[in-house]
């Protein structure tokens, strides 16, 4: 009776991990398809195409284009989670850990992953289902983001809540903005530059923060 148990939790496990396996492969036909062709022809039989499964397959899993959408951007913020984690572990200073998050932040955007889920955030813009289903996930990535970074700027010694949220902002609107403006230039280490002027006034406004911060101790 032990081993008919055994058996049939090994086959469950079997299913649970070809399932997983399938999602993850539908997920990551959908990101180089968005990245390669963006949104519009990022149809579901290119996916599938890319995907090189079945139609009845990917229905099995995602029943509509939007459901494949939706999980595909979960998976990715969910991927840079652990990039993220990752990356900051290599960096000691707890300021310089503040720093570090917009470059790792930068890379992270310019991966194909990235500028797939920059196109599914202008598609809510034509796409009106995505529209109506896609808020909850921004909100849930925006509200991470802000979480994250107000982590590493209290633990930096800054105690601005307000300011850090707008400080965060401006920053993904920014690298947003310029990884946008990758897609056309001829000309990428203009971009970069740009970049590297946001960081400069990042450092410039950490340096003041900090120094108010120090100011108001002594006061």
């Amino acid at each position: 009776m032990t081993d008919v148990v055994e058996l049939g939790k090994a086959r469950r496990g079997s299913h649970a991990e070809r399932t997983a396996a399938m999602r993850r492969r539908l997920i990551d036909a959908a990101i180089d398809t968005l990245h390669d062709l963006g949104y519009a022809a990022a149809t579901t039989m290119a996916i599938q195409n890319r995907a090189g499964v079945s139609r009845g397959a990917l229905v099995h899993h995602f029943p509509t284009k939007i459901d494949l959408i939706i999980a595909t951007a979960q998976a990715i913020v969910a991927d840079q989670a652990i990039w993220y984690d990752h990356e900051l572990r290599k960096v000691t200073n707890k300021r310089d850990r503040f720093m570090a998050i917009s470059r790792i932040t930068w890379e992270a955007l310019k991966k194909p992953s990235g500028m797939a889920l920059l196109e599914i955030f202008i598609a809510t813009r034509s796409d009106a289902e995505l529209a109506r289903r896609f808020p909850p996930v921004a909100f849930d990535i925006q509200r991470s983001q802000h979480q994250a970074n107000w982590r590493l700027a209290r633990a930096a010694g800054i105690g601005n809540r307000e300011e850090v949220r707008r400080l965060t902002d401006i920053g993904l609107a920014t690298m947003r903005g310029l990884s946008i403006q990758l897609l056309y230039s001829n000309d990428p280490d203009a971009v970069e530059d740009a970049f590297n002027l946001y960081i400069k006034w990042k450092r410039d406004w950490i340096e003041d923060a900090l120094g108010k911060r120090e100011l108001a101790a002594s006061e």
